[in-house]
């Protein structure tokens, strides 16, 4: 990856994301970043892909597209979606069996799911995984500015106090009068990491998808606060994943 051009990249789709294709354009680019951050523990060519959380399915479509993926995106509520292989379900009861995919991928998923419900999704990604897949979780780190969707970066504070600054500041109405209205669930990375550990998952690697400071991952304090996107790349079973590596090479 070039750094400069993916910095370029990262400036022009912050401020001009909706205009013209740009929206279009930032998902196949984040997919991209994606398919080389997996491909570097095992190629995605022909492979079975579940995308959790994936809205209209366009990740699904461009990994298809590009690896002849077999795609499954799974979303509670598949509105407007462009992908025809969409399952309504909900991430902490997936309505498939044990082992049935390669690649499992949540990206901005885990902080929309109710607080109660979170270890039972994770549970849930490893439980449909197959031993030496891939699992790809991201988050926004919940002391990140950026992790506040709508309310950033106001979101550390009680939500009312949220509520008033962005609306002073933005100049922009926020029509939730809660948390849970607005579906907002603090996940830090310490947590995310604790989750995937007792859920049975192995940590392979981890990534700063935005500025790509992958050291800042290591960092307990700084990872919190400075790493817009974590990745957490994982594998159900480690010997069968190395297996599958030398396979590939």
């Amino acid at each position: 990856m070039n750094i400069l051009e993916h910095y370029k990249k990262l400036f022009h789709f912050s401020f001009k994301r909706y205009e013209g294709n740009n929206y279009r354009q930032m998902r196949e680019y984040f997919a991209d970043v994606l398919i080389s951050e997996i491909e570097e523990f095992m190629s995605l060519k022909d492979k079975k892909m579940l995308d959790v959380g994936g809205a209209k399915g366009e990740f699904c479509r461009i990994l298809n597209k590009k690896r002849n993926c077999s795609a499954v995106n799974l979303d509670p509520e598949p509105q407007d979606f462009i992908w025809d292989n969409t399952i309504k379900g909900f991430a902490d009861n997936m309505p498939f069996p044990e082992n049935e995919f390669d690649i499992v991928v949540s990206r901005g998923v885990i902080e929309h799911i109710p607080l109660e419900k979170q270890q039972d999704s994770v549970n849930e990604m490893y439980r449909v995984l197959k031993p030496g897949g891939i699992c790809y979780i991201m988050i926004p780190p919940w002391y990140n500015p950026h992790a506040g969707h709508g309310l950033k970066p106001f979101h550390y504070f009680p939500f009312k106090t949220a509520k008033f600054l962005r609306e002073l500041f933005f100049r922009k109405k926020v029509k939730e009068n809660s948390f849970e209205e607005k579906t907002l669930y603090p996940v830090t990375f310490r947590k995310m990491q604790r989750m995937i550990l007792s859920s049975g998952f192995n940590i392979i690697a981890t990534r700063d998808t935005h500025f790509r400071m992958h050291f800042l991952t290591r960092i307990p304090v700084l990872r919190e606060i400075l790493i817009p996107s974590a990745v957490f790349i994982l594998t159900k079973d480690a010997e069968a994943l190395k297996d599958s590596c030398i396979r590939k090479d």
